[in-house]
């Protein structure tokens, strides 16, 4: 659900009207709970780690039609018959999560380059760019990998920047799935606010039961509501101020604070990557082919296993059962025909595997297509190279030209939070707006190739830029500070003297 500020007011006038905040904020919850869009982003994220819904179909179930009837008119209907001997073996096929993980590890696979405008001739600017790549570690390019996995996977996810007890900011991801956005109404495009929902265990009586806690969050403080044992919304009374500021400044004096003062970003400290500009899941494009690819793949797998590979014809052979004469035939390897019209026949079932598989292929196949990614069961991918293997990443660098950009904003947004409470703690006035993202693509490459027209681009394109295509180098920023420790040792041509 994706409410504007129109919205909201509304429902404020009509909460003051006719309802209190207990009510609006259920209804809230209740409507966007039960929403398409959140039902999309839980189908994402069952796909992700293989709960199909290949898992709802019973083999042993099938229909049988029987005609009756009924006032003289035949009548036709459908009975379920299940069979407890039939094999109920389900295929799940993760396409959906090799699809994500291709994309991840494509756009975030390899730390992105950051550098600020200005810094090499700026003193003050470098110290701003050596901080700006201390802060882009490793865990930063955990937390982007899971933001675009989440993304991928729900259409939209989001990082909460915090402070925790001993006033350090912290962030991490809260998923989409817990989170109301409020836009402004004339673009759509400012988040002005959040409404975060999730559920927590409480002890009522002896039973362990769950209810949710609600935070409002504003560009100056957040509201914290629990839910009670009626369902009704109520201010957290377990927190000490109520509403509450983003953070607060305390001054201490021998060991007793002197001096509380309330702070606020001025805007509300989440951080959004869209996956695209509807907030569509990946999933969505190739559902259907993946639940059929899974059905297919099960039932013919079931039919492997339930498959009598013989059976015999018998004619003329009475007074005795089937498993008489299949112990006869099991231990004399023969029977005695007393009919002299009678025959024994041993006949084999051969399933239509080749159909099943070369449908399957075009499945596989049109799944990687519409899912755009890079089929790597391909018999050009193995002996690709240059233009032939770029062009085996057509359909995901397509795919992940949408998401870069929306990438690039993610981090340049990460990085305002890092830049305010670095000016703030520091003394100083960055401005994040200087920040220069790179996305460093992660493929499959001729390393020989890569390094010859590296070489032969020296000169024309700047040392930042070629050393973040050399397959040797994973972190840009911290190569070049190698590179000016080493300088001496290094030839010429590589440090660029």
């Amino acid at each position: 659900m994706l409410l504007t500020e129109t919205d909201l007011i509304n429902m404020k006038i009509t909460a003051d009207a006719e309802m209190n905040n207990s009510d609006m904020i259920r209804d809230l919850i209740n409507e966007d709970s039960s929403s398409e869009l959140k039902r999309s982003m839980a189908d994402g994220e069952r796909y992700y780690v293989g709960e199909h819904d290949i898992y709802k179909k019973d083999f042993c179930k099938t229909y049988i039609s029987e005609t009756s009837t009924i006032d003289g008119s035949e009548v036709e209907s459908r009975k379920i018959f299940r069979n407890p001997n039939r094999s109920n073996h389900h295929n799940v096929n993760a396409f959906h999560s090799i699809l994500v993980d291709q994309k991840a590890a494509y756009l975030v696979g390899r730390e992105p380059t950051i550098s600020v405008r200005g810094a090499e001739s700026d003193p003050q600017l470098k110290i701003y760019e050596n901080m700006i790549t201390c802060a882009a570690d490793e865990k930063l390019n955990g937390i982007l990998s899971d933001l675009v996995i989440g993304a991928s996977n729900k259409g939209v996810e989001y990082i909460h920047f915090y402070y925790d007890q001993e006033f350090k900011l912290r962030y991490c991801i809260v998923p989409a799935t817990e989170i109301i956005p409020i836009y402004d109404t004339e673009h759509q495009a400012e988040l002005i606010e959040v409404i975060r929902y999730y559920d927590i265990t409480v002890v009522q009586g002896k039973e362990k039961v769950l209810r949710k806690k609600v935070e409002w969050w504003t560009k100056n403080d957040v509201t914290f509501y629990t839910e009670d044992e009626s369902g009704r919304y109520l201010p957290d009374n377990s927190q000490h101020m109520n509403p509450m500021p983003h953070w607060f400044d305390i001054s201490s004096f021998d060991g007793k604070e002197t001096i509380t003062k309330a702070h606020s970003w001025g805007r509300v400290p989440f951080v959004v990557l869209e996956n695209n500009a509807r907030r569509i899941s990946d999933l969505q494009k190739v559902k259907g082919l993946i639940d059929a690819y899974d059905l297919i793949s099960s039932q013919g797998t079931n039919d492997l296993l339930d498959l009598v590979t013989l059976y015999w014809s018998i004619q003329g052979y009475g007074g005795e059962t089937a498993d008489a004469i299949a112990k006869k035939l099991q231990i004399n390897r023969a029977v005695n025909i007393s009919d002299s019209s009678g025959s024994i026949d041993a006949k084999q079932v051969n399933l239509p595997v080749s159909g099943r598989i070369d449908w399957l292929k075009m499945l596989r196949r049109d799944i990687f297509e519409f899912g755009m990614g890079v089929n790597t069961e391909s018999e050009k991918l193995g002996n690709a190279s240059g233009v032939s293997l770029k062009f085996q990443y057509t359909q995901l660098d397509l795919k992940a030209n949408t998401m870069a950009p929306r990438i690039k904003a993610a981090i340049k947004d990460f990085f305002w939070f890092i830049t305010e409470d670095y000016n703030r703690n520091n003394g100083t006035n960055f401005d994040s707006c200087l920040l220069n993202i790179t996305i460093n693509r992660t493929m499959i490459t001729n390393d020989l190739e890569t390094v010859q027209m590296i070489d032969l681009s020296k000169g024309i394109v700047s040392e930042k830029t070629l050393l973040s295509k050399h397959p040797f180098v994973e972190d840009v920023n911290e190569e070049i500070k190698e590179i000016e420790v080493n300088k001496e040792s290094y030839p010429k041509e590589v440090v660029g003297k």
